[in-house]
């Protein structure tokens, strides 16, 4: 379950020289959307910061068709789709860090990420427990719970999970990209922390945010919106 932070563990606090951070991003695009700004205030501050993608993102099938201009999708049009859209998280990335953010990409199936957490097999696991105990995080970022997509409803259970397994002593904070229809239809945000942008950071936000040209064709309206002046966040009661 989420709770709301104390004024202690507020999360722009939180963001220190020394600070490591380690983000969960189930697809190339969610470290754009969700964690752009924390990626540059943290590494502004002195902060070291690691990105684990679960999957390339390949399974999407109507921005291909789009772009593409084709219908039939296989498995080797999706291969390369994930091999571009991973290239566009790479960017995103470097421009967002100067190339000071190290990324790991696991390639796991898109949109099967919570197939893999009911059948109780390893999925991004193994990879979540090894980073977590080499590198010793002490602030873990994972997407929400109550997110719509599958993919980060299960890379949350997962990053929950890794945590508890290794006994990590870290802060947990939770992003939301895909928000529940309720939230949708009344146009509100539940979150119970936030980063304040600064111009600057806004900005170069958005331009991490159109390095994902694959998703920009058919959602560009929508995801600029994410390069707000605001980043919103849940801290997250690891129990």
């Amino acid at each position: 379950m989420e709770s709301t932070p104390a004024p202690a563990t507020r999360l722009k606090d939180a963001l220190t020289a020394g600070a490591r951070i380690a983000i969960l991003a189930p697809h190339p695009d969610d470290e754009s959307l969700g964690t752009g700004g924390l990626i540059q205030r943290a590494l502004t501050a002195g902060a070291e910061v690691r990105v684990i993608f679960v999957s390339d993102g390949d399974n999407n099938p109507w921005p291909q068709r789009y772009i593409e201009g084709r219908w039939f999708i296989g498995a080797s049009e999706r291969a390369r789709w994930g091999a571009r859209r991973r290239a566009e998280g790479q960017r995103a990335l470097q421009l967002l860090s100067g190339g000071k953010c190290q990324a790991e990409f696991l390639g796991l199936p898109d949109a099967g990420i919570l197939a893999l957490w009911e059948a109780d097999l390893p999925g991004p696991m193994p990879a979540f427990e090894k980073l977590l105990r080499a590198w010793q995080p002490t602030i873990v970022v994972i997407p929400s719970e109550i997110d719509r997509h599958t993919d980060h409803q299960a890379t949350h259970l997962f990053g929950l999970e890794a945590i508890r397994a290794t006994g990590l002593h870290c802060l947990a904070y939770s992003y939301l990209i895909h928000r529940p229809w309720a939230q949708k239809v009344m146009r509100r945000h539940l979150a119970s922390d936030q980063l304040d942008l600064s111009e600057s950071e806004r900005l170069l936000k958005l331009d991490a945010i159109r390095c994902h040209h694959t998703q920009m064709a058919l959602s560009g309206g929508r995801f600029s919106k994410f390069a707000a002046d605001t980043e919103r966040y849940t801290l997250v009661q690891i129990t």
